[in-house]
């Protein structure tokens, strides 16, 4: 073979391993490419207070994850941001006495040089160093959020809102072009209304008051929008549109919205009673329980202390009794009748009118209870037990610091202690309601003793000062104190809770029941620690668990 056959030879070897590198160098790259950096489906625009941004190399979508480039964001934000050559790292120094190092690529970085680990790695992208969009908001505390429709990055400094003096926790404010916008539900249940979807609008109603929004189109910032897959409005709409007043702090960190409005006195001649207050007020009203007590909530509004309550002597009104309710804020007025009557309601600017007639002419109906359940013939040996939970339907029981009721909480847990309950073949398990509907105290009572159930357990959570916090229970009769004393140890082992012990009480619903009965307060849902605690499904869970466990004890004591 000549030198040149065998140089030939030579070099057609050396090409083949050149091609067969090429070729697995491109075939890692058609998995490697595609999974990393992907091409949204639009542009992606950025909003930094308020403003657009444009920056050189825009956000990217990486395994869909939306990446920002920090260095530009930074910047942008009003932090700043430095790129060591030599280190290879990125430094983010917020002006504020915090400081992030970190290196792309790698998931450890350190704040004011104590190790953190990021969820994910920063990335080079043409050059530029990219973080996901949530990481860049916890480091440079900074509200973050993502507008769909519009497929737009919001990041601006945090801000707050008060409602009627009260802040409301964990409640982003985005600064958008448009304006400030906040989730409506957030802002809706300190202010007491209900937020309904009618035809692809929202509606805001809360006793007289009916507000319909629609969406808002482009910059308009009367309307709602999508943020964060949550329906969200702009506070100062909000404020127009309820006819409150409210405004900015002077740094423009703060927004405060009032639309309290004061009860400052009542008249009363024969059967009409006239309540007198600032403005015009916004209420609901119905019968409680057996028509002789007339019941009238006035929805944004407090009581001057000079208002008390006050018997009467007239033909068909004994009395007026006054209740103060926070978050909402909410008026209660009683009317206790000397027997059942009709009554009408007029409001003016500064004074509402109850006019008690001796004919029933057309009052509100308490909403009809869901059909109690049947009593079976025979109980076939099982121990019967009946759960309560309290309130429901016209009467949402007492209201936690952020808005919520009593009657969602105690059915949630109701519910849940039912389904460990009902898995044990010696039990039958009975609600008194299973929806938001509201059977009587009567109905209650009766439904149990009908069943001739063997216990009755009644779920309540309770009501206070703001300083009160705790769990009690309670009982009647004697036959019932085992019971109850099992049940409180169970639900302090649940709730962590204060104990506020045992105790004994005249309930309607533990007093008139035949077998051993008791009624449980988890906790004070006036009480901010108390309230934030029941409405995380762990300890709901627990308490369903623990009331499960203590009837079971019971039951295990006695058969």
């Amino acid at each position: 073979m000549s030198q040149a056959t065998r140089e030939a030879r030579e070099r057609g070897k050396i090409m083949k391993r050149k091609n067969l590198l090429l070729w697995s160098l491109l075939f890692i790259l058609c998995w490697v490419v595609p999974t990393a950096v992907q091409a949204a489906s639009a542009p992606i625009k950025l909003v930094v207070n308020g403003s657009y941004v444009t920056p050189d190399v825009p956000p990217q979508v990486v395994k869909e994850r939306t990446m920002v480039p920090i260095s530009f964001l930074g910047k942008a934000y009003g932090v700043d941001v430095q790129w060591d050559q030599t280190e290879k790292t990125v430094t983010i120094d917020n002006g504020n006495g915090k400081k992030i190092v970190m290196k792309p690529g790698q998931t450890s970085a350190y704040v004011n040089g104590s190790p953190i680990t990021l969820a994910q790695a920063p990335l080079i992208i043409q050059q530029r160093t990219f973080l996901p969009l949530r990481i860049v908001g916890e480091l440079l505390d900074a509200t973050i959020g993502w507008e769909n429709t519009t497929k737009t990055v919001v990041v601006n400094q945090p801000q707050s809102m008060s409602i009627n003096g009260s802040t409301l926790p964990s409640t982003p404010i985005f600064q958008l072009p448009a304006g400030y916008y906040v989730n409506i539900n957030n802002v809706a249940k300190p202010l007491g209304y209900e937020v309904k979807q009618s035809a692809g609008k929202l509606v805001l109603e809360q006793g007289t008051e009916k507000y319909t929004i629609s969406q808002a189109a482009g910059n308009q910032s009367d309307g709602y929008r999508m943020i964060e897959t949550q329906y969200a409005i702009s506070p100062e709409y909000l404020s127009r549109m309820i006819n409150a007043t409210s405004g900015w702090n002077q740094s423009h960190t703060a927004f405060a919205l009032d639309k309290l409005q004061k009860i400052t006195g009542f008249t009363q001649t024969d059967d009409e009673i006239t309540i007198r207050s600032e403005g015009k007020m916004s209420y609901s009203h119905f019968y409680l329980d057996d028509g002789n007590h007339v019941v009238i909530d006035f929805n944004h509004a407090v009581k001057d202390s000079s208002v008390q309550n006050q018997e009467f002597t007239s033909p068909l009104v004994k009395g007026i009794r006054f209740g103060q309710q926070e978050s909402p804020d909410r008026v209660r007025v009683v009317l206790d009748l000397t027997k059942k009557a009709g009554y009408t309601i007029s409001a003016v600017d500064g004074e509402t009118k109850i006019t008690v007639k001796e004919e029933i002419l057309t009052p509100v109906p308490a909403p009809v209870p869901a059909p109690a359940p049947v009593p079976q013939p025979a109980n076939s040996g099982k121990f019967v037990i009946v759960l309560d939970p309290g309130h429901g339907g016209k009467d949402p029981g007492a209201s936690g610091t952020i808005g919520n009721h009593e009657k969602d909480l105690v059915l949630a847990i109701a519910k849940k202690t039912e389904a460990i309950l009902s898995q044990n073949p010696n039990f039958k398990v009975i609600m008194t309601r299973t929806g938001d509907t509201y059977p009587t105290l009567q109905e209650r009572a009766a439904l149990a003793n009908n069943l001739k159930a063997n216990v009755f357990m009644s779920f309540h959570a309770n009501a206070g000062p703001s300083t009160a916090h705790g769990t009690e229970t309670y009982y009647t009769t004697p036959q019932s104190k085992e019971f109850a004393s099992i049940l409180h140890k169970h639900l302090l082992k649940a709730t962590g809770f204060t104990d506020r012990h045992l105790r004994t009480a005249n309930y309607y619903v533990i007093k008139n029941t035949k077998m051993p009965s008791t009624l449980i307060e988890i906790g004070f849902l006036t009480n901010s620690a108390d309230n934030a605690a029941m409405l995380t499904p762990a300890l709901q869970q627990r308490v369903a668990e623990e009331m499960a466990a203590g009837i079971t004890e019971y039951y295990n004591k006695h058969h």
